[in-house]
């Protein structure tokens, strides 16, 4: 146990918690249901076609590594700060520095729950972080915390996964302005439902 402690300290590192998703520089969208899938990751999921892809992402708030990967999704019609857009989801992928099983995962948990109040904190005294939850996404196990906080003076909502196969960690974050989160967040979950982990 004291062993598997030391490696998931090192592990702890990378399981980066990122909220306040900042989306800009439209890259593709259409309608209907889209696919999103990476080989080198071997994941794919299924998201509304209302969403635009972007890879240029980035966060308010932080705590960990650096990802491997990292793509955003945004609602054109939703909430917007000047030229940034507010709705929408992340998703960054964290290479692990061991294989992570079933067994280990409580330890995991701990972990993530270590990094939480850290994140809370810097989104200021009315930010506030719901209990980490375990959820499963088809096979891929992994653990969900919902989130609320004030941004630019509009109230948000966001629920993050983090999703763990083997020594990869796949990491979504959903956010919408709370006026727009009954109506967004079906859509998420159908990201969540949708989300396959194959060979890599």
């Amino acid at each position: 146990m004291r062993a598997h402690r030391h490696q998931l300290h090192r592990i702890s590192v990378l399981l980066a918690l990122l909220l306040a998703i900042t989306l800009t520089s439209v890259a593709c969208g259409g309608g209907g249901m889209q696919t999103y899938s990476n080989d080198t990751y071997g994941m794919s999921f299924e998201y509304d076609g209302m969403f635009t892809e972007t890879s240029d992402t980035s966060a308010q708030g932080s705590a960990g590594g650096n990802s491997a990967l990292s793509v955003g999704f945004f609602d054109k019609e939703g909430t917007k700060s000047g030229d940034t857009y507010r709705d929408g989801f992340v998703l960054n992928v964290y290479e692990l520095t061991q294989q992570i099983t079933s067994e280990m995962m409580p330890l995991v948990k701990t972990e993530i729950e270590k990094l939480l109040p850290q994140l809370t904190q810097s989104f200021g005294t009315d930010a506030k972080a719901g209990t980490l939850q375990a959820v499963t996404a088809k096979s891929t196990e992994g653990f969900k915390a919902d989130m609320t906080f004030t941004m630019d003076g509009t109230p948000f909502k966001s629920t993050m996964y983090f999703l763990i196969s083997g020594d990869t960690e796949y990491q979504l974050t959903m956010q919408a302005a709370e006026s727009r989160w009954d109506e967004l967040q079906p859509k998420f979950q159908h990201i969540i439902d949708s989300f396959t982990v194959g060979e890599k």
